[in-house]
């Protein structure tokens, strides 16, 4: 195994309550009434919430990206690793497989709450949101991150997601994709996206790796 590369929010870290808060309250503020944060969340497939700004307000979508973000990196919510990945990543680092985080989050934020959390040291590289022209489901984060660790996109490069955005840009790639079932917000939609691999527990990506499924 040449690299993993893993999402953030819903693979390594559970973050959900803060985001849902966040969007629900973006939503009450820039279009005046109230949502279920949730599905809202879930019928966007992963996508970015520049994205799905788009979708709701169209020409006024930084102002909800910004009502967001302001909301989300100044009120104060729970940030914690899912029970497992710290011990997955610390065994990955052990044995030298280098990782790096591809995430739709801002590359700033993302890295601060994996710093938080613990976990920014199994890491040589965090490539968010701005740090490429195209996101998810497009390859070029991948590819990003890929660069960062020196390495070119092959099928003995694994990416860990949560949403079909992750499985579709691994494949546009030409890397594999292990879905991340235990932080999915909708296992059925991420599992017709046909990942590679599925894993109900960051330790099943331990086993993916060991039987040599994934080179």
């Amino acid at each position: 195994m040449k690299a993993i590369l893993w999402d953030l929010d819903d693979t390594l870290l559970d973050t959900l309550s803060g985001r849902m808060r966040a969007l629900e309250h973006a939503h009450e503020e820039c279009l005046g009434r109230k949502v279920d944060p949730v599905a809202l969340w879930r019928s966007h497939r992963g996508g970015t919430i520049e994205d799905l700004a788009v979708r709701l307000l169209g020409a006024d979508s930084a102002r909800f990206v910004a009502t967001y973000r302001d909301y989300y990196f100044t009120t104060a919510h729970e940030i914690r690793p899912y029970a497992g990945v710290e011990e997955v990543l610390a065994t990955f680092a052990a044995d030298h497989i280098p990782m790096c985080v591809v995430t739709s989050k801002i590359a700033w934020g993302a890295t601060a709450e994996l710093d938080r959390a613990g976990l920014l040291q199994y890491f040589e590289g965090v490539v968010g949101f701005d740090d490429t022209d195209l996101h998810k489901p497009d390859p070029e984060p991948v590819f990003a991150a890929l660069d960062r660790l020196c390495l070119t996109a092959e099928p003995d490069v694994l990416f860990v997601g949560d949403s079909p955005a992750d499985v579709w840009a691994a494949r546009n790639a030409g890397v594999r994709s292990a879905a991340a079932l235990w932080g999915t917000l909708d296992e059925e939609l991420l599992l017709d996206a046909n990942p590679d691999h599925r894993a109900r527990t960051p330790a099943d990506v331990l086993e993916i790796i060991r039987q040599g499924v994934a080179r």
